[in-house]
């Protein structure tokens, strides 16, 4: 069993995404899973995994740019899609923090959950 500080430094991007659909009172729509790549293939289950930004999806990263669901490392919330396909973005675990980020690269997919 891992030890209490584990926790403290384990990477929690998911872990805020799940947080906000907590508050924001959609968590059963939205889902929750710590771990990125399982929750991304959750939404592919469900018939929701898609290709194409929409605000309020869930998007999924893969740093090493694979495109492949099992490789995702990180994911956020689309807050606008922009005209030249980019996105904006509010993510944890975003240098340390939560904060606003331009996206244009390494964009795996989006998990809708509306």
């Amino acid at each position: 069993m891992k030890g209490d500080t584990y926790f403290t430094t384990a990477p929690w991007c998911a872990i805020f995404v799940a947080w906000v659909a907590q508050q924001a009172g959609l968590r059963a729509k939205v889902g929750t899973d710590a771990y990125t790549p399982t929750w991304a293939a959750w939404y592919a289950s469900k018939g929701r995994w898609h290709t194409t930004p929409k605000v309020g999806a869930i998007v999924f990263f893969d740093w090493g740019g694979s495109k492949s669901r099992v490789n995702i490392d990180h994911a956020a919330i689309v807050e606008k899609v922009n005209g030249d396909g980019s996105i904006e973005t509010i993510e944890g675990n975003s240098s340390g923090r939560v904060q606003r980020v331009h996206r244009s690269s390494s964009i795996v997919g989006y998990g809708y959950w509306a």
